[in-house]
């Protein structure tokens, strides 16, 4: 029941971001329709209602990979770095087959350079986060030993 819950939770999350970026470009770019994504992607669907739908499951699909992904941090056998390196491969390489689907840029390599690039600034920084709020509570925790003793 916890997957299935993940799941939903995943899903639910990334239909709702990819509909956020897909409004804040439609008036970005100011356009008199809503769009769900760039034109080679939309250009392949005879209704914009089909491209709508198509890029429904695939903001699904993006939310479920990020909120199943996770579990590879529970994984207690393997060190940090192990599973933070299996995370990085899962997602990095689930999301850009996705982002590809999904027409967020062309398949070339000086596109995929430029997306790994700011793919990997942002796990970076989110990895940065994470670890500094993970000292902290150890942190917090030893304190909160010490004052026990």
């Amino acid at each position: 029941m916890k997957i299935l819950k993940k799941i939903v939770l995943g899903a639910s999350v990334g239909i709702n971001i990819g509909l956020l970026f897909a409004v804040s470009f439609s008036y970005a770019y100011q356009l008199p329709n809503l769009v769900a994504s760039g034109p080679t992607f939309t250009n392949h669907f005879h209704r914009p209602l089909t491209a709508l739908v198509c890029s429904i499951v695939l903001w699904a699909l993006m939310g479920i990979l990020f909120s199943l992904s996770d579990t590879i941090f529970q994984n207690d056998h393997l060190s940090i770095t192990r599973r933070t390196v299996e995370h990085f491969s899962v997602t990095y390489v689930g999301f850009t087959i996705l982002a590809i689907l999904a027409g967020w840029f062309p398949l070339s390599l000086p596109w995929l350079a430029f997306y790994t690039l700011i793919y990997l600034l942002i796990y970076l920084i989110i990895w940065l986060i994470s670890m500094a709020q993970a000292k902290k509570l150890v942190r917090e925790l030893n304190e909160n030993f010490k004052s026990t003793r």
